[in-house]
């Protein structure tokens, strides 16, 4: 009871601050978000959609591609050549008295190896997305890392802010009853772990790494959650052919393909480790999704996920060898399990949604 008093008078807080901030400007803010459609399910949909619906939330009028100026802050979310057309033609109106804010969520190196022709074309992104980023009074970047990405394509460090998109924490993920249904249903013994990952199942993820994984730990569950896209449309499809080749004949392994938000949470609760081996991502929501349910991280030794310490919050490694090592090294050890996941928690913290809010708020009216 204390501890959900307490959790009720913080977010109290974090309601309040916003909204003196809110009502001293009466802002009102569109976020830009070009194919909209096509963008659904993917990571930067989801971020923005879950952004929007919390800044209502806390009284800031927000529009997704709204059509109803005036607006005090234009907040883009896509990197579309679409998205570029308008950010120079809101750039350079005369007398403009509204803000633009990019994220970065799209970067050369978050580019190279996903769709086919994607390592030919990255020479060309340098100078567009440097002309796109260019246009906005302000830059937002989801990590650390990603604001180095940004820094080193030549903007000042000073006109970027770090915004985690950060999760709702503010509700219990996981569930003994949903685990033990799921668990059941899928056949896992009581000693074998459900090793899972979520993604597009593209080189860039590294499904392949995932499959080498698995092959040589044979004593536990392996899934692939996330969308299945045509070979002929990804990079290193002939590649990647021969892994999910592999990954069909082994008894341990399965991709899912798309499944639904009921299911999908059915697996969070099912599962015990979360395998993100990802060559290369600008934050990686699903990583934060994973520790909410509870999730031990076996990750990939990457900058990206500095925010996290080997062998505290998680483990980390880069090849199929050491990734298996770790989760034989879990499987035996259950004091460390439950120090991984105690203090996975604690560090998730900081990327509570209602943070980011905040931090998103304090920046509206700095520029407005």
């Amino acid at each position: 009871m204390h501890i959900l008093v307490k959790k009720i008078l913080r977010n109290l807080i974090i309601y309040i601050s916003v909204l003196l901030e809110v009502f001293i400007h009466h802002m009102k803010i569109n976020f830009i978000l070009d194919m909209e459609q096509g963008l659904v399910g993917s990571g930067v949909y989801n971020s923005a959609v879950r952004l929007a619906k919390r800044l209502e939330s806390f009284g800031i009028k927000t529009d997704i591609n709204g059509k109803n100026p005036p607006y005090d802050i234009y907040h883009f979310h896509t990197a579309l050549p679409q998205s570029l057309l308008k950010a120079r033609i809101l750039n350079k109106r005369i007398g403009r008295k509204y803000k633009i804010i990019m994220t970065g969520h799209t970067t050369i190196e978050d580019f190279r190896n996903s769709f086919l022709f994607s390592n030919r074309i990255d020479y060309a992104l340098t100078p567009y997305l440097t002309k796109y980023y260019s246009y906005a009074d302000y830059l937002v970047a989801v990590s650390d890392y990603n604001k180095m990405l940004l820094q080193r394509y030549g903007f000042n460090p000073a006109t970027i802010r770090v915004v985690s998109n950060g999760i709702d924490l503010s509700t219990n993920r996981k569930n003994s009853i949903i685990r033990k249904n799921a668990r059941k249903h899928l056949g896992l013994r009581e000693d074998e772990f459900l090793i899972i990952s979520v993604g597009l199942c593209i080189y860039r993820k590294a499904p392949d790494i995932f499959t080498e994984t698995a092959l040589i730990t044979p004593n536990h569950r392996f899934m692939w959650i996330g969308k299945y896209l045509p070979l002929g449309t990804i990079a290193h499809s002939p590649y990647l052919r021969k892994h999910f080749k592999k990954a069909r004949s082994a008894s341990n392994i399965q991709f899912t393909g798309y499944i639904s938000k009921k299911t999908l949470d059915a697996l969070w609760n099912a599962s015990d480790i979360f395998l993100y081996v990802s060559r290369e991502e600008n934050q990686g929501i699903a990583l934060l999704e994973s520790i909410a349910y509870g999730n031990i991280p076996v990750i990939r030794d990457h900058p990206v996920f500095n925010w996290l310490t080997d062998e505290k919050d998680c483990l980390k490694g880069n090849t199929p060898e050491e990734f298996s090592a770790h989760i034989n090294k879990l499987a035996s050890n259950n004091p460390l399990q439950k120090s991984l996941v105690k203090q996975g928690n604690l560090t998730l913290k900081k990327h509570d949604i209602n943070n980011s809010i905040r931090t998103l708020a304090d920046l509206y009216s700095e520029l407005v």
